[in-house]
């Protein structure tokens, strides 16, 4: 898997706009909504970069297209590779029976929450859509990796799903731009063209998962 240096920075800060926009006042976050935001992004991004020049068309509306059937599977192989260099294997078996807990944030309203930063995140590391998409794949299993509360099927199950939705979906439109706030905790990603050659935590999460 080749990943550049700034599609692995591009990595710590999608994970840290997770937390920060659905962390609760106790620093708490729920793993379902967190997999599911972060997946509906990268699929959404990657919608953006089929560049489809269309009128009229309602955020939110169902988009099917080929760019769709031929690049969103990628999202999906970089999870499965990602979950596999932290030493997860997937069970195929289980994971038709592996549906639990679904998120209660709307498409539109998980993507408002969330795109315009992760605009910001792609301009700041001079990524494409596609490249800033393929990043946040990353984070999307990093989120899974993380979760001590959900089998690893139900996470990548659910990830599954919401790329597609994502990626075959029209999104709304970006709003005025606002900062990202900086933490003082980073989560490091070292990667190599092969996956992943280590995992580093600089410093304590300051968000719970649950």
């Amino acid at each position: 898997m080749n990943i550049s240096i700034e599609q692995n920075k591009a990595v710590n800060d999608i994970v840290e706009l997770i937390a920060l926009k659905l962390g609760n006042e106790k620093r708490e976050l729920n793993i379902v909504d967190a997999i599911s935001t972060c997946a509906r992004l990268a699929g959404s991004l990657l919608f953006r970069s089929f560049e489809f020049q269309i009128k009229d068309a309602k955020p939110g509306s169902v988009m099917l297209s080929e760019n769709a059937n031929i690049k969103g599977p990628e999202l999906i192989n970089i999870t499965h590779i990602v979950l596999q260099n932290f030493g997860i294997t997937i069970d195929n078996q289980k994971m038709n029976g592996s549906s639990g807990e679904e998120t209660k944030i709307k498409f539109l309203d998980a993507i408002d929450l969330v795109q315009n930063q992760a605009l910001e995140i792609m301009h700041k590391y001079n990524l494409s859509y596609e490249q800033l998409a393929h990043s946040t794949a990353i984070a999307t299993a990093f989120i899974i990796q993380q979760s001590p509360n959900i089998p690893a099927e139900t996470g990548f199950g659910k990830a599954i799903y919401h790329y597609i939705e994502g990626s075959k979906t029209y999104p709304p439109d970006f709003i005025k731009s606002t900062v990202i706030s900086e933490t003082k905790n980073h989560i490091k990603l070292d990667f190599q063209t092969n996956g992943i050659k280590s995992k580093e935590n600089t410093g304590k999460s300051w968000w719970k998962i649950w």
